[in-house]
């Protein structure tokens, strides 16, 4: 899954543990939490998680200690492309208040040391209350015209401002800068972070499906097998496989009666006509000749078929645990049964009917 490790940079106050907080899964960002890397320079990171934040408290000083801060970052940065590419800074969030409206020398200065580093830089204005149209705000449209040496500005507000009783401004900017950070990141670091950011569910989806189409082509393969009966356990196995790599992507922890729950409703409802079918694939394999091998083209297709339905489905179901956990859900096993079962019947229905009309041909 490879590691990420973001550089966070910016004044006390600005709202750095709170972004933080917002975009990943895990609490990473706790205030006096966290290890030292240089004097100015603190690690946040948890045992299981593929992220690494380092953050620069105290940037509010001024001369010699600020300096001192910004040369540390350099030497940090210089100091990790040393090891392997999974350890480098790969994105740096460079936070500024927007509702405090400036921008000052000593930060331009610093943008331009950055860009000489080579690690794309992004500029978030935190704290921002123009809703819903931040990009309209003349703060941003003055930083757009400064020609920054930044690949995006982003305003947003992490967590919902309550005004007053009749006024709340929502949260706002973090799916963009989820977005965008995902454009930059390369590749050793781009999983890690989808599996770990909280909001946007369709970057998981996208990347746990790039894996059923490998187990899809790997379960196709196994269905050909010339040999009767003997793919069974191979493809369980390779299943068994995509739905773990499914899980990780969501980043989603169960026990194994979870699992076997599923299987279990799965195989009350359909399970009988999988079953037939495999079957009846496995026996045309046993007439010699040309049975043989129309028994392994449908078996293929079963298989291929079969994984695909399964692969899908359980996205949808990690989806919508996903969405529910985003919301404060937590849906009941019964419910995640339902959506499995419903939605494994109607990608397997379709994919039926489209290879029954192709095998009739």
């Amino acid at each position: 899954m490879g590691h990420c490790n973001v550089l966070v940079i910016g004044k006390s106050g600005v709202g750095k543990s709170t972004l933080v907080n917002a975009v990943f899964k895990d609490e990473l960002a706790r205030t006096g939490v966290g290890s030292p890397v240089t004097r100015h320079i603190r690690q946040y990171s948890k045992q299981g998680c593929p992220i690494t934040i380092y953050d620069t408290p105290g940037m509010e000083l001024a001369g010699e200690q600020n300096t001192q801060i910004r040369l540390e970052v350099a030497q940090l940065i210089d100091e990790l492309r040393l090891k392997d590419p999974e350890h480098h800074i790969h994105i740096v969030w460079y936070c500024i208040h927007h509702e405090l409206k400036r921008l000052e020398e000593t930060e331009r200065r610093w943008l331009r040391e950055l860009e000489l580093k080579d690690v794309p830089v992004i500029l978030v204005l935190t704290q921002c209350l123009e809703y819903p149209n931040p990009e309209e705000s003349e703060f941003f449209q003055y930083l757009q015209r400064q020609n920054l040496p930044v690949r995006y500005i982003v305003p947003l507000l992490a967590k919902d401002k309550v005004i007053n009783r009749q006024l709340t401004i929502p949260a706002h900017g973090l799916e963009h800068l989820i977005g965008c950070t995902l454009e930059l990141l390369p590749e050793v670091a781009r999983l890690a972070f989808i599996r770990q950011q909280l909001l946007r569910v369709d970057l998981k989806a996208d990347a746990a499906f790039k894996y059923v189409s490998g187990y899809v082509a790997s379960a196709a393969f196994i269905g050909a097998t010339p040999l009767p009966f003997a793919d069974a356990p191979l493809l369980v196995a390779a299943q068994i496989g995509m739905i773990a790599n499914i899980s990780f992507i969501f980043g989603y922890k169960a026990s194994p009666s979870f699992y076997y729950s599923l299987m279990a409703a799965l195989a009350g409802v359909g399970g009988a006509v999988v079953t037939g079918r495999a079957i009846v694939s496995n026996l045309l394999k046993l007439i010699p000749g040309v049975g043989s091998l129309a028994g392994g083209i449908i078996q293929s297709t079963t298989a291929a078929t079969l994984t695909l339905s399964l692969g899908l489905a359980y996205i949808e179901l990690m989806k919508a645990i996903a969405r529910a956990e985003i919301q404060g859900i937590q849906l009941s096993q019964k419910e995640m049964q339902e959506i499995f079962v419903r939605e494994y019947q109607e990608y397997a229905g379709r994919r039926t009917q489209k290879n029954e009309v192709g095998i009739r041909a």
